[in-house]
């Protein structure tokens, strides 16, 4: 990861819909809401930890989900009980402090080039039928083979 690339948001993905431009043309866009979170909860600094990071957590979650050092760590820092932490590593930590809430609407601005990262829902081995066409045709077959012999 870039260290110029500055701090991060958090955010879960919606759903798809599509964005018509003015000459007519439709673009899919993704739609990512930004729920209660992405408030700092650490900030980690050369002197102390050999190198400059800012600790954002997102989403809030009920006091019983976390460990007890988890939630020590965020007692610590102040803040509501939070699912996921990330650590954004930064060249410079002026602006940020403990507790506050970074607004999506101050970091990024129209047109501004951004990263994504996710990951996927699993769903677990799926068997022969659907690793990949030819094998779920023969399977198939044989199958219906076997059920018409008896």
């Amino acid at each position: 990861m870039s260290m110029e690339a500055g701090v991060g948001v958090m955010g879960t993905k919606l759903g798809m819909m599509s964005y018509f431009e003015p000459n007519g043309k439709v673009v899919p866009v993704t739609v990512v809401g930004f729920r209660e979170g992405n408030i700092v909860t650490q900030i980690k600094t050369d002197a102390t930890d050999g190198y400059d990071a800012v600790q954002v957590g997102y989403r809030r979650v009920r006091d019983k989900k976390l460990t007890k050092p988890e939630m020590g760590h965020l007692e610590k820092a102040g803040v509501i009980p939070m699912r996921h932490l990330q650590e954004f590593r930064l060249q410079g930590l002026d602006g940020f402090e403990v507790g506050q809430k970074l607004l999506f609407e101050e970091l990024f601005k129209e047109g501004d080039l951004v990263d994504v990262a996710g990951t996927t829902i699993g769903k677990g081995f799926q068997g022969l039928f659907s690793s990949s066409p030819p094998f779920s045709l023969f399977w198939f077959g044989f199958i219906s083979f076997l059920m018409l012999k008896f």
